[in-house]
């Protein structure tokens, strides 16, 4: 059973009731004078204890999303270690199509198709699974030809792509939205902002370390566009996120944005930071780090031709409520920041679901996808 299955949260709950109730049958057996019945009282105490910590460990993780499989539980994950063995046969960045699981099979047919992915990039070396999210137009006859806009939603760290469907719940949103006329059909992924877990890489590359700002700011792109009909240049790109992955996506709009034209933070980080998550990202270097501090790319760097969208709690409820203000008050065209502003709220799924519907629409008025003959060369995917 995967860690974040229900079924395991259920099996381990039933045991730890089992043990409480065989406790209580079996003590008196146990309440025996000399070390076998000390030894029995302290085993039967450990048991009960330990099932009660399994349940509330799952549950926490279940709602915080520390983990999302077994292998991220035990550190096992890493990145594959070589380009040559990653992407396809001509050696670009492939997506290769996975068997459906249980959150895939959450979306009904009419919000779409919803397929898992294994993206491998051929610049990084990386690899990881995400979720597709193709809406219904891509399969009609009328729109047989038709290429899609396409945006990249990375979930907090250290969470799960999963978490976007079950718990932003970004397919409900965008079938919402539609309904209202209030987006365009677009292609979604759905991803985790790190393909080294457990190190935090905020999308860096870092030397000597995972290439993350290639992986999601050339592979992915790349993968996607070989696989599905997506949009020809930048201008059908965007990439949004929340915690974490509102950092990565204004990082990597800012510091690619050939390869995006519009980026959203939900409660992002606008500072290079470094914790005991992240390591060093920076290979020591004062000077990479300034470069990946996006205060400070506002000050010291040409403003990069990029729409990006910044949440900010008002209340403070999720952090200095003047931060994403100064850093909108930065801005100078060609960049262009807005405000998503909200009186109250926190660092949580329930903000950032009620944000969605504001930001998915902010995205959708900003995508263009052509027939492959419009857009500079240099904007080419």
């Amino acid at each position: 059973m995967e860690l974040t299955s229900p079924a395991l949260l259920w099996t381990v709950s039933a045991c730890t009731a089992a043990a409480f109730v065989a406790v209580i049958v079996f003590w008196r057996h146990a309440a025996r004078s000399g070390i076998l019945g000390v030894v029995s009282r302290g085993l039967m105490i450990g048991v009960v204890q330990l099932c009660a910590l399994a349940t509330l460990g799952l549950v926490a993780n279940l709602h915080f999303s520390f983990y999302g499989t077994w292998d991220d539980l035990l550190g096992k994950d890493a990145p594959s270690a070589a380009p040559s063995d990653s992407g396809g046969d001509d050696g670009g960045s492939v997506a290769e199509p996975l068997p459906d699981d249980d959150v895939t099979s959450q979306v009904p047919e009419k919000m779409g198709k919803l397929e898992k992915v294994q993206f491998k990039g051929a610049r990084s070396g990386l690899s990881d699974t995400a979720y597709v999210l193709l809406p219904p137009e891509y399969f009609a006859k009328s729109h047989a030809e038709e290429r899609f806009p396409v945006g990249v939603l990375l979930t907090g760290f250290p969470g799960e792509a999963r978490n976007l469907v079950e718990r932003m719940k970004l397919p409900e949103v965008v079938s919402d939205l539609r309904k209202q006329g209030k987006v365009q059909p677009m292609i979604w992924v759905m991803a985790r902002p790190s393909t080294d877990p457990p190190h935090d890489t905020e999308c860096v590359d870092v030397p000597g370390g995972p290439q993350a700002g290639t992986y999601y700011a050339q592979d992915l792109p790349e993968a996607m566009s070989a696989r599905y009909r997506t949009a020809p240049t930048k201008d059908g790109w965007a990439i949004m996120g929340n915690s974490a992955g509102g950092s990565c996506a204004m990082r990597l709009a800012m510091m690619h944005p050939n390869s995006y034209t519009a980026a959203v933070s939900l409660a992002g980080d606008f500072r290079a930071i470094q914790d005991e998550q992240t390591g060093d990202l920076y290979g020591g270097s004062a000077k990479f780090r300034q470069e990946n501090d996006l205060f400070w790319r506002l000050e010291n760097r040409p403003m990069p031709p990029v729409d990006i969208l910044v949440t900010r709690i008002l209340d403070g409820g999720d952090g200095d409520p003047a931060e994403p203000k100064r850093f909108a008050d930065l801005a100078e065209p060609p960049l262009q920041i807005d405000l998503l502003e909200r009186k109250s709220g926190g660092h949580n799924f329930v903000t950032w679901n009620a944000e969605l519907y504001d930001a998915v629409p902010w995205v959708s008025d900003r995508m263009k996808a052509d027939d492959g003959t419009g857009g500079d060369a240099k904007d080419k995917l």
